[in-house]
This record gives structure tokens, sequence and C-alpha cells, in this order.
């Protein structure tokens, strides 16, 4: 690329010379001609003596717009068209931005149609292989979606499927990627494979290792872990063949892990039985120590919920169970009531409210407003960001479930929450 001469690029730097160069490389941005048409500019008295100086003085003591046709005639004198000497001052090519996001369409439609016959060719429907391939949570076309695509046509290639002995989510991983982890449900190879799975299935699309996603893998011949994630309970009346409804029994009063996998089979609980659900396990060794097997049911998430905690809490809400919720007043406390009534609509709070958070914060309570006392709270929280543990509340939790108790023993009895 030819240096243009010093006296030019002197005049480029220029305050008018530089507007009129840098309408240039917008027009040859948006596609069009750099030798031929007019500038649409706006110059002050000064700015149009600077371009006067290349274009001549003729031009600079009338009011008329640049043309093209008149920087290129002026630019010729030296060698270069318009669009030599811009490039030239910039050291690279003036680039055509709407032809170039002409041309990456065209490759990403491409990369499209390639990803779904890939998939089709997987013996996928044509319908679900395009519903799969527009999955927001899958990288868009011309942006690695055909490298992911092929890769869970690798792993798709050696499901069991069903009429095989199943495999473990880990090992079956493990054998296809050489990574035990890479089919997580944290793994973009692992998400887009279970959700191509379950919309060949025809069963929901799984957004995280919870019930959805098991239900994929399982689709397929493929077991996920089902012992590390977990929950406390205590006294919880279960019913059923699940091994859970058989722990939940075996030592009353002792506060019991339950994992995803003990959950499995089929399990209940009387309708209307009155759950309590906690965020933190001081609450559940409390109340074990203090009510023993007289403790009302019990849930203790253990901070934010695992699968087993929203899959147990999602099957006592269907079976008619009366769930009252609460956790720490912080962040991770809202998140902890959210993901739970989430899970269990008909779910209500317990002493997870703007009177005990002011009471025992010693702020003064808030106003009260069209929002729902949950959500009073959580602004009244990030007003102040003053935590409340429930620790700090403990001894009345114990005091709610004695009486729970208590009304269950005596009807006559007055509860207090």
């Amino acid at each position: 690329m030819r240096e243009p001469p010093a006296g030019l690029v002197r005049w480029a730097r220029l305050g008018g010379p530089a507007i009129v160069l840098d309408a240039v490389r917008s027009r040859a941005r948006r596609g069009y001609a750099t030798e031929r048409g007019t500038l649409r500019l706006t110059l002050t008295t000064e700015q149009r003596r600077e371009v006067a100086r290349l274009l001549g003085t003729s031009w600079g003591a009338g009011n008329g717009a640049v043309t093209l046709q008149l920087l290129a005639a002026a630019l010729a004198e030296d060698g270069f068209t318009v669009r030599q000497f811009v490039e030239a001052l910039d050291g690279r090519p003036l680039c055509d931005e709407r032809a170039a996001r002409r041309a990456l369409a065209d490759a990403a439609g491409l990369e499209r149609a390639q990803v779904v016959e890939l998939v089709v060719n997987l013996g996928v429907s044509p319908d679900v292989a395009e519903s799969w391939v527009a999955d927001a949570g899958l990288p868009r076309a011309g942006e690695g979606l055909l490298a992911l695509a092929r890769e869970v046509a690798g792993v798709w290639a050696r499901l069991p499927g069903r009429n095989r002995p199943p495999v473990r989510l880990a090992s079956f991983a493990s054998t296809c990627t050489r990574d035990a982890h890479a089919l997580d449900h944290d793994q973009p190879l692992g998400r887009a494979t279970a959700r191509l799975v379950a919309a060949h299935a025809g069963l929901p699309r799984p957004g995280s290792g919870g019930r959805e996603w098991r239900s994929a893998w399982a689709a397929a011949g493929v077991l996920c872990d089902e012992v590390s994630s977990r929950v406390l309970v205590l006294n919880l009346p279960l019913r059923g063949d699940a091994a859970a409804a058989r722990l939940c029994t075996a030592v009353p009063g002792e506060p019991t892990w339950l994992t995803l996998r003990s959950l499995a089979g089929g399990w209940s609980v009387d309708p209307g039985t009155a759950v309590h659900i906690c965020e933190n396990v001081t609450v559940a060794e409390a109340a074990a120590d203090l009510l023993g097997p007289r403790c009302p049911p019990l849930v203790c998430t253990d901070g934010v919920p695992s699968f087993a905690a929203l899959d147990l809490v999602a099957g006592l809400d269907a079976t008619g169970a009366r769930i009252t919720v609460r956790a720490d007043v912080d962040a991770g406390g809202f998140v902890v009531v959210d993901q739970i009534r989430r899970v269990a609509p008909s779910s209500t709070t317990w002493r997870f409210d703007v009177a005990t958070y002011t009471l025992h914060c010693s702020l003064a309570e808030a106003p009260v407003n069209d929002l729902e006392d949950a959500e009073q709270l959580r602004n009244l929280f990030w007003q102040h960001q003053v935590p409340l543990h429930e620790e700090s509340v403990l001894d009345e939790l114990l005091v709610d479930l004695g009486a729970v108790r208590d009304e269950a023993d005596d009807p006559r009895a007055t509860r207090s929450l």
C-alpha cells in the first residue's frame, strides 16, 4: 500500500478534512460508492477553508456540498482514488459492513442447514431438529453451533437406549469424551445432548439437573447420580414403597438425610399435613433436641435447595401438604424461598416477613403498600442491607413448632404463627 505525500497527510488531519474523510468511511461501511456522490455535511467557515486547501478556493468561496467527484479529481493529481487515499491513511482496507453482514448471514444459514441435516441423519424428525437448533441455550449458527452439534452426534451414536442395560452418566461421559463431567448439566455438551434427547422423546426441555434432566437421560438409557444430592428432614411422615418412607420412620425425632435415590418410587403424605421448611441445619438440630418425636414435619434445605430438596417439596405440594417456608433474610435466603415457592406454588412463608425483620433489626417498619409482604421484605432488606439469620429468631421458631404440635395434640389449642 503506497504511502500518501506528507502534505496530504497533514491536510487529512485538519478538522474539516477529517469530517469529510469520516463521511467517506461511513459510506464505504454501508456499501455505497466512494468515488461518486455527495457528502451531506455541516462545516464551519474555518472547516470549509481547510477543505478548500485541496478542493480549490472557488469551492471554498461558495456554499456547495462536498462532491466525491471533486474530491476524487483533486486526489488523482497525486495518483490516488478516494478509497485508496483513505485506506492508505488508515493502513487497512475500507470494509463494506453491509456486505460482510450478508456474507456472515449466508454462512450462518448454510451452517444451520448443515446442523439440521446432521441431526436428521441421527434419526431425529426434521421438526424436532429445527426446534433443537433454535434452542436459546445453543450457540448461534456461525458461532460454534456446528462444532457442538458434531460432538452431540458423537455422544448420540453411543447412547445405549432402552433396549440395553443402562449406564451411569459419569461413566458414559468418560467413555464418550474421556471426561467424566463433560455431560454434566452445567456443561454445553451435556445440556445440548439432554435437550435433543428430550425433544426426540417428547419430554419437557430440561433446564438444569432436576427431574426433567433425569427423565431425558433415562429415556436414552443413561442414569444420573442420585446420591450426592440430599435434603435433611425431621419427622416427615412419608408413606409408600420408596426407601425414603422407611428412612423417615426408622428413628423418630432424629434428623435424617434423604437422597434423590431414596426418593425414587412411590411416596406421599396425608393431604393437609403441615410441613415447615427452613434453610439452616441449626434449626433442625435444635428442634430435634427440644421436641424430638413431638416436632412437626420439618424440611431443611441446608442452603440453596438441592435437586433432592426441590423434588421432595414439589412432591409434598402435589400430595396436598400445607407448606410454610422461611430462610435467612439475606440475598441467599431470598433465593431459597423463591426456589421453594416456585416448585410449591401453594406454599406460604413462616416468619419471613416485614414485622419479624424490623423487630429484630430495630428498624422502622415499612409503610403498608400494595406489594405482597415478601416483596416488601425484599425491598426493605436491599434498602438497609442488614441480614437477619435464622439463628437470631431460633427461639420464636421453636415456639412455633411446639405450638403446631400442641394444636395437633389438642385441637382446642390456640395456634399463633
